[in-house]
């Protein structure tokens, strides 16, 4: 079984710099996000996916319509992919906001205060809860199949969250490859646990060793 975990395409609130996290109906893909989808549906339309799941925010939910036309599968949309809430952050764009965002992921993965949050938002562990139980089941759901699963979210969730899963990818990989907008990352299945094979265009071993870069 693989999993195919891709961000979604570039959106008005990416061009604007703003915390668009809670309303599922603002900042749509842009043109040049569109066309970022399309050019990864071209490379992902000869795998035969069995299932795709996406966030209901807006920009995944057009990035999966897109990445599903070839395939004609039931998008199912859940919760448990959205992005995280920040909370009073949500609708600024201002430096001070984005400063505040990343002392908070230090707060959680430095100090390791995973109950922090920003004033209305979601902690580290909230979001873990919400996450975690759902792509267990659907691991254990597809288990010792040749399954393909696609799912469309977003970036600060998989930061936060795939190096929990991954056997061969950890937090400091993550922050020095930042998935870009249509990032894709391949994932199998394995004895070991869940292996990252390529981590938006880089490729790596069992071990966590990079193969090449594209």
């Amino acid at each position: 079984m693989k999993l195919y975990f891709v961000r979604h395409g570039e959106s008005e609130a990416n061009v604007t710099n703003e915390f668009s996290n809670q309303d599922h109906t603002k900042h749509p893909l842009t043109a040049t996000g569109r066309a970022q989808v399309q050019a990864l549906a071209e490379k992902l339309r000869a795998v035969n996916f069995t299932a795709i799941y996406a966030s209901p925010l807006l920009r995944a939910q057009q990035t999966a319509q897109i990445l599903n036309a070839a395939h004609g599968l039931e998008i199912q949309t859940t919760t448990a992919l959205s992005e995280h809430n920040a909370g009073n952050l949500e609708g600024r764009a201002d430096p001070a906001a984005w400063q505040a965002y990343s002392t908070l992921f230090e707060t959680w993965l430095l100090k390791r205060d995973l109950d922090a949050r920003m004033p209305g938002g979601e902690s580290f562990n909230e979001m873990r809860t919400r996450f975690m139980p759902f792509i267990t089941d659907v691991i254990n759901r597809y288990a010792d199949s040749d399954a393909n699963i696609l799912l469309v979210a977003h970036g600060g969730i998989y930061h936060s969250m795939l190096p929990l899963l991954l056997t061969n990818v950890g937090y400091t990989f993550g922050y020095k490859h930042i998935l870009g907008n249509a990032a894709l990352i391949v994932t199998e299945q394995r004895a070991e646990g869940l292996v990252c094979l390529v981590w938006d265009g880089v490729a790596l071993t069992p071990t966590g060793s990079i193969v090449h870069e594209v």
